[in-house]
């Protein structure tokens, strides 16, 4: 039988919400564990770079595998893959072991978040691609949030252990979804002369062919290099330079994840993929404007972090849809792959610099100078994103219902 593609949507979009919050929950759960047993930042910082590093390194390496294997098929086989390995850091406590377990599970990330890109069109069409995307990023943003305050609750509650079980479950979950609804995305036909590193470069020749992504990308990088120092300069700012108490500080991160959900769940559906370009402009733009604003003028501190998260989730969402538009389907998944390292290892970067340089200026003059190289970054790229407009895709819809039907005929 048919199925709705709303409904396929709403349940492949619950799954990754509860995947992204049992991730969030465990490295939570291993932060405090690590703490307890005594050991050094430097230990703590390690975890961190463990997890997020083989999305830099992993990504774009296994970016033709996107486009040689059937998606559907490798979602399955990659999150249950993903849960062995989640089952295994409920099992140890061993630091190494712990360490190697991240960099597994992050490089099983660096698979399937670009795959689930690739899927969302197979769901509900190439002319509401951007409706997909903003709902698979709504049920991320919740799962991001309820992650961590839960994660903390239930340690008291039932135990580290049984909290890192759960996060094995929710990658069990994602599998039994992808199993049960079948969804697929055949791949497409690919130059048979190129090798594994030839189609790895293929996707980043991609990105920088098109006239769009060529200033699109590297923009967006450079500004999320100045954009992340504000993770660790809030911290300074909030504690030192407001004098905020622990639910304060507590409430002004909210306040960015609190944006971005908003921004997900009722204004990205509403903008039209012809203004895709614009959106990513303005959003990188507002966040710069936003940032410096926050640093420089405190009364208006909680509403700037909610408008630095709802330019954060534009931003997110732009760059996939101009991929989407702009990207040859049998190169998409490489092209994925490439643009999300990129934007992580900007990530990474700005993360890095932000302690030496909250150390040096402060934590507001390390917001204002976020904020500052942001707001530089989105207006050098900006003449350029306001000449493109994309093309409508509506006007040869593919239907989303013959691609998302179980082939067997159910």
């Amino acid at each position: 039988m048919r199925r709705n593609p709303n409904v396929v949507l709403s349940v492949v979009a619950a799954a990754y919400g509860l995947s992204s919050m049992g991730d969030q929950m465990a490295m939570v759960v291993l932060t405090l564990r690590l703490h307890d047993q005594g050991r050094s930042g430097a230990v703590i910082s390690a975890l961190v770079i463990a997890s997020v590093l083989p999305l830099v390194v992993v990504g774009p390496l296994a970016g033709p595998l996107l486009d040689r294997v059937e998606s559907g098929r490798l979602v399955v086989a990659v999150t249950g893959f993903q849960a062995v390995v989640a089952l295994g850091l409920a099992l140890t406590t061993d630091v190494v072991a712990t360490i190697v377990l991240l960099v597994l599970l992050g490089a099983g990330l660096a698979v399937v978040s670009p795959t689930l890109q690739l899927l969302v069109p197979e769901i509900v069409g190439d002319a509401d691609t951007t409706r997909g995307f903003a709902r698979l990023e709504t049920f991320r943003s919740v799962g991001n949030v309820a992650g961590p305050a839960l994660a903390g609750l239930l340690v008291v509650g039932v135990g580290h252990r049984a909290v890192l079980l759960g996060n094995a479950g929710s990658f069990a979950v994602v599998a039994g979804v992808f199993l049960v609804l079948r969804i697929r995305r055949e791949p497409a036909a690919g130059d048979a002369r190129l090798g594994w590193l030839g189609q790895v470069r293929q996707g980043v020749d991609v990105l920088g062919g098109d006239r769009l992504l060529r200033v699109a990308i590297p923009a967006l990088a450079t500004a999320v290099v100045f954009t992340a120092m504000m993770n660790v300069a809030r911290v300074f700012y909030i504690r030192d330079d407001l004098g905020a108490s622990d639910a304060g500080y507590g409430w002004l991160v909210t306040a960015h994840t609190l944006g971005m959900l908003l921004a997900a769940a009722f204004l990205a559906t509403r903008i039209p993929l012809t203004w895709q370009p614009r959106v990513l402009a303005g959003a990188g733009t507002t966040m710069g404007a936003a940032l410096f604003v926050s640093s420089t003028v405190p009364v208006f501190a909680f509403a700037a972090f909610v408008i630095t998260g709802v330019a954060n989730a534009l931003q997110n969402l732009a760059i996939r849809n101009l991929i989407h538009a702009r990207v040859p389907r049998e190169t998409r998944g490489r092209a994925f792959a490439s643009s999300s390292a990129a934007l992580n290892g900007a990530n990474l970067t700005g993360t890095a610099l932000a302690g030496p340089v909250a150390t040096s200026l402060g934590g507001a003059g390390a917001l204002q100078l976020a904020g500052a190289g942001t707001l530089l970054a989105s207006l050098t790229a900006a003449p350029t994103l306001l000449r493109h407009r994309l093309t409508d895709p509506t006007a040869h819809p593919t239907s989303p219902t013959t691609r998302t039907t179980n082939p067997t005929g159910d």
